[in-house]
C-alpha cells in the first residue's frame, strides 16, 4: 500500500514540476507534503529533477542548486504589499512553498498575466502568521495611538497639522495652518510594517522593528528625521530644504531621491542603498557620495565602504520579499525573527548552510521552516520559537 502511495507521489511531483498537473492533482500533492509522511520520496524527487545533469532547470552548478533549494518563489497574489512588485513571478498558493522551492525557482514558467487563485491551507496551532501593517504613533505629549486599531479618517491634531489615516492604512500629515511643531514618532513592532507621508509630502516605508522620529512641521531651512531599524524613502524635491536622515551616528543628506537605509543594531553593519538621485553619507570617520545602484556600508567602527549592489536586494522587503544572497543560517533567522515576531534558539553548533534566492514574506512561518528542513537545516517551530539543532 505504501509503495503505491510512493509511486503516486513521484508521479504527482513529476506532473507538477512539468506544469501538467491539474488543480486537483496539485492539491493532492500538497496534502502529501503537509502530512510529512513522504519526506524521503519528495527529497529524492527534488534531487532528481533539480540537480540532474542537463536538466532544463539546472541553471547553476550543483553547489548553487542545493543552496537554491532554500528559496520560495514569489507569489503573484491578489493582495500585493505596498504597490506593484518590481518582479512578478507566478505560482500557486504559499501552502505549496516547499515544493515551489524546486518547481519554479529562477524561471518564469507562465505569463505574469496568469494569476491562479490561491489554494486554501490550514494553519496549525503551532503555526505563525506573517507580519502586517502595525505601528504605534507617539505624539509630542507622549500620547500613543495604535494605528492598526483606529479607523480611517482624522487620527490627531498637532498644532496646525492634521494627521489622517487613509483607507489603505497610509498615515498622512497635512499642514493646514501655522502652529507650533511637535516631535512625532512612528514605530513598528516585530511583525509590523507601516507607510507614512511626512509633512513635506515625502513618503517612508518602515520595516519590522523600526521607527522614524520627525517634527509635525519641518523648519524653513531643513527637513531632519531620525530612524532606527530599516526604512525606504521617496523624498520630495526641495532645494531650499535639504532632507537629512540620522541613524547610528551617521547622516544621509539628500535633496530629492529614493533610497533605503538598513540600520538594525543586531546586524552590525548599517547599509544605505541609493535607488534614484544622489545622496551623501557621512559620519566622524568620513563621507561618501553615492550613485544610483551604489551602497554605503558603515562598519561598527565607523568606516564607510561603498560598492555597487543589486537594488532589488535592498528594497525587496518593501515589495513583500525576503532576499537572500549567500546568507548564513543566523542571517536568515534574524530576518524571520523580526518579521514573524518569534524567538530563535540554537542547540549545539549552528549548521553551516548558505542560502540564495527570494522568499515571499506573505507565507506562514511553518512553510519557511519546512523549506529550511528540506534544505538540510534541522529546525522546528515550538511555542513561538524556532529551534535550530545540529
Amino acid at each position: 500500500m505504501n509503495e503505491d502511495k510512493d509511486v503516486r507521489v513521484r508521479a504527482l511531483f513529476s506532473r507538477y514540476y512539468s506544469g501538467e498537473a491539474t488543480p486537483a492533482e496539485e492539491e493532492e500533492l500538497m496534502r502529501y507534503i503537509r502530512s510529512g509522511a513522504h519526506d524521503d520520496i519528495i527529497g529524492d524527487a527534488m534531487k532528481q529533477h533539480w540537480l540532474e545533469p542537463g536538466s532544463e532547470s539546472n541553471l547553476f552548478d550543483a553547489s548553487q542548486s542545493r543552496e537554491m533549494l532554500s528559496s520560495i518563489l514569489t507569489t503573484s497574489r491578489h493582495r500585493k504589499p505596498w504597490g506593484a512588485m518590481r518582479r512578478l513571478w507566478v505560482r500557486y498558493a504559499a501552502v505549496a512553498a516547499v515544493l515551489v522551492v524546486v518547481a519554479g525557482l529562477w524561471k518564469q514558467r507562465k505569463s505574469a498575466q496568469e494569476q491562479p487563485a490561491p489554494i486554501a491551507g490550514q494553519t496549525s496551532p503551532q503555526d505563525v502568521l506573517p507580519g502586517g501593517d502595525k505601528a504605534l504613533l507617539t505624539l509630542d505629549d507622549g500620547a500613543g495611538i495604535e494605528l492598526d486599531k483606529v479607523r480611517s479618517g482624522l487620527v490627531a491634531r498637532q498644532g496646525g497639522t492634521e494627521i489622517t489615516k487613509k483607507a489603505d492604512g497610509l498615515l498622512v500629515y497635512h499642514n493646514r495652518s501655522a502652529g507650533k511643531a511637535g516631535m512625532n514618532k512612528v514605530s513598528t513592532p516585530r511583525g509590523g510594517q507601516y507607510k507614512v507621508q511626512l509633512p513635506d509630502g515625502s513618503k517612508v516605508w518602515l520595516n519590522a522593528s523600526s521607527s522614524i522620529r520627525f517634527p509635525s512641521v519641518f523648519p524653513a531651512t531643513e527637513r531632519p528625521v531620525e530612524i532606527t531599524g530599516e526604512a525606504y524613502f521617496e523624498v520630495t524635491k526641495d532645494a531650499a530644504r535639504p532632507f537629512t536622515v540620522l541613524f547610528n551616528g551617521s547622516t544621509v543628506q539628500v535633496l530629492g531621491t529614493s533610497f533605503n537605509i538598513m540600520a538594525y543594531p543586531e546586524e552590525g553593519t548599517s547599509r544605505t542603498t541609493l535607488v534614484e538621485g544622489s545622496v551623501s553619507v557621512r559620519n566622524r570617520s568620513g563621507q561618501a557620495r553615492l550613485q544610483p545602484g551604489q551602497q554605503a556600508a558603515v562598519t561598527p567602527g565607523g568606516r564607510i565602504q561603498t560598492a555597487f549592489k543589486p537594488v532589488e536586494e535592498a528594497v525587496a522587503w518593501k515589495d513583500g520579499l525576503f532576499y537572500f544572497k549567500n546568507a548564513g543560517v543566523r542571517d536568515v533567522m534574524r530576518q524571520l525573527a523580526r518579521w514573524y515576531d518569534v524567538d530563535v534558539t540554537y542547540q549545539g553548533d549552528v549548521p553551516v548552510r548558505r542560502f540564495t534566492g527570494q522568499v515571499s514574506r506573505n507565507v506562514n512561518l511553518s512553510e519557511i521552516v519546512g523549506m529550511l528542513r528540506y534544505a538540510g537545516v534541522n529546525c522546528s517551530l515550538k511555542d513561538h520559537t524556532i529551534v535550530v539543532a545540529q
